[in-house]
């Protein structure tokens, strides 16, 4: 029986490759996640339709609304603002990271390049963008405390730089680390499920026990696998809201 490495699931694999183009999967997922989205648009404006399409429209809301709440609870009026591009940015990730447990799926949040891409847009594009269209050159002033003694300045200066810098390098790499791992994890479960399944490894009088436990196990990590997936759009997106309270505030 060939056991294969856990992290042969982060491979990306191409499906159209040239010179000039290629097609891989990541594309593929993010194509699917956009489509998701018009799909749900125009069924939501069905109010008045069947039944299903009305339970769409009313888990919908609920998930408009939660978010709302989010936002407002950190950014208050000034949240509106900014609430269509942070909703956006917790569904993506969010739907990303579910997808990648479905069976023969991929992950796109596993892999740097995205999460560095999703973290720079927040950071950089919306969060030092709003702040530097609100007070100009004076938000660098943030680096520059002054109600500390002269002699600590440099210090703290260095420090709150590397801190501003490093930020959205920690929202990258806290999502891409968290994604991974609980993958590795499933698949590390996976694998030892199988080998406890496999014929030879049946008990007499234990056999039913050796056959139901493992897979109990399996699907209590792959439901909790998936809180964690959502989890983790929603800290990515309060992070996002905390940074920019930050800048708006001028923190």
């Amino acid at each position: 029986m060939t056991l294969y490495s856990p992290f042969e699931q982060f491979q990306v694999q191409y499906f159209f490759k040239n010179d000039y183009f290629y097609f891989t999967d990541t594309l593929l997922v993010s194509l699917f996640i956009l489509l998701f989205f018009q799909i749900l648009y125009l069924l939501i404006h069905f109010r008045d339709s069947v039944y299903h399409v009305n339970m769409v429209n009313f888990v919908f809301q609920k998930i408009y609304a939660f978010v709302y709440d989010s936002v407002y609870e950190y950014l208050s009026n000034d949240g509106r603002k900014y609430f269509p591009f942070l909703f956006y940015l917790f569904v993506f990730i969010s739907l990303s990271n579910l997808i990648g447990i479905l069976p023969y799926s991929f992950t796109i949040t596993s892999h740097l390049s995205i999460t560095f891409s999703l973290a720079f847009i927040a950071w950089y594009g919306m969060a030092v963008g709003v702040g530097y269209n609100k007070y100009g050159l004076n938000l660098f002033s943030m680096f520059f405390p002054k109600t500390i003694p002269f002699r600590l300045v440099p210090l703290l200066v260095f420090i709150e730089t590397i801190s501003f810098i490093f930020r959205s390098i920690s929202l990258a790499l806290r999502l891409f680390a968290n994604i991974v791992a609980g993958h590795i994890l499933l698949d590390t479960i996976a694998l030892v499920v199988h080998k406890m399944l496999f014929p030879s490894y049946f008990v007499s009088g234990k056999s039913i026990l050796i056959a139901i436990m493992p897979i109990i196990i399996t699907m209590v990590l792959v439901l909790f696998e998936m809180v964690v997936a959502v989890l983790q759009g929603y800290i990515f997106m309060v992070l996002c809201c905390i940074y920019l309270k930050d800048m708006v505030d001028l923190h």
